[in-house]
């Protein structure tokens, strides 16, 4: 799952039955998927809602030392999946200059 959604090291998906996304984001907050759900099960249903699309950014302080500490806590494979992962970012970045 994780290589085929993107290779970000910390992402989170919300699906609803069938596999439809119905939350995605870029770095994990619990806070965050929690407001969602609270959000969601508030919806009213049946035929005369649709669902829509939307995006927004959001800003999350950026704290090296703890996430280093993350991924050792989570072990060495989480330690070489992330260099790899910059690794790739990297390529790709040079590959986008070069264009």
């Amino acid at each position: 799952m994780h290589t085929a959604y993107g290779l970000m090291p910390n992402m989170s998906w919300v699906l609803g039955r069938g596999g439809t996304i119905l939350y995605k984001a870029m770095w994990t907050s619990a806070a965050r998927i929690g407001d969602y759900l609270k959000r969601r099960s508030a919806q009213p249903s049946g035929l005369a809602y649709a669902p829509f699309h939307t995006e927004q950014l959001e800003l999350r302080r950026r704290d090296a030392v703890a996430f280093q500490r993350g991924l050792e806590r989570n072990g060495p494979r989480a330690i070489s999946e992330f260099a790899r992962a910059e690794q790739i970012w990297a390529e790709r970045a040079r590959d986008s200059r070069r264009r």
